[in-house]
């Protein structure tokens, strides 16, 4: 049985009441379906936010080294993951929709042998309740993602390891981000590509 290390968040309706002691958030609500995953042992920050933000979604930590920051007046909706070992930043004013996943490593090697060693250990940890607690993520490739201010992800986006997406930009619903895109426009496909600009009189 696989045991994950869940932190102890109390709800009311307007505002978090308690944390655990490696989030910082300000003056924000963390609605019920909010949760913080440690799949490893912590010892230091996991999630810095912000002030006025609506917050629902999944934040997993896969390695101990793993870093969320999200900035003031952000929503982010339920369903969506935001899965870490280097770092996520979320500038202000971000709107993300339900089901995205926001994923900044590869989770295993393109080395099939080194896939092989992975499932090996993990059968060797199962039983500890933790089956990634002995993983080796040298071999994983990681890359921090950014997502700047006033950007709007659709429903289903999901975005890679290394991605930066610029100010204002929108992505479209189960539109898939692999590689950077550009302030103030609106991408969408698998892979999502540039398909217009924002006008200039929309981006104040």
């Amino acid at each position: 049985m696989i045991r994950l290390l869940l932190t102890k968040v109390f709800y009311c309706p307007y505002h978090y009441v308690k944390k655990d002691s490696y989030v910082t958030v300000g003056d924000s609500m963390l609605g019920k379906t909010f949760k913080v995953v440690y799949r490893v042992p912590r010892s230091k920050p996991s999630l810095l936010a912000g002030n006025k933000c609506i917050l629902l979604n999944d934040n997993i930590f896969e390695s101990s080294e793993g870093f969320i920051s999200i900035g003031d007046n952000t929503f982010i909706n339920s369903g969506t993951k935001i899965i870490s070992r280097s770092s996520v930043s979320i500038g202000n004013n971000v709107t993300i929709a339900w089901g995205c996943m926001i994923y900044d490593h590869d989770s295993h090697s393109i080395d099939y042998r080194e896939r092989i060693n992975d499932q090996h250990q993990q059968l060797q940890d199962w039983a500890s309740g933790n089956f990634i607690a002995n993983k080796n993520w040298d071999t994983v490739n990681s890359k921090p993602i950014i997502i700047g201010n006033n950007v709007w992800l659709g429903f289903d986006v999901v975005v890679l390891k290394g991605v930066t997406i610029g100010d204002g930009a929108i992505i479209g619903a189960k539109s898939v981000v692999t590689r950077d895109i550009p302030a103030w426009s609106i991408a969408a496909g698998n892979p999502a590509q540039v398909v217009k600009y924002i006008p200039e009189d929309m981006r104040g």
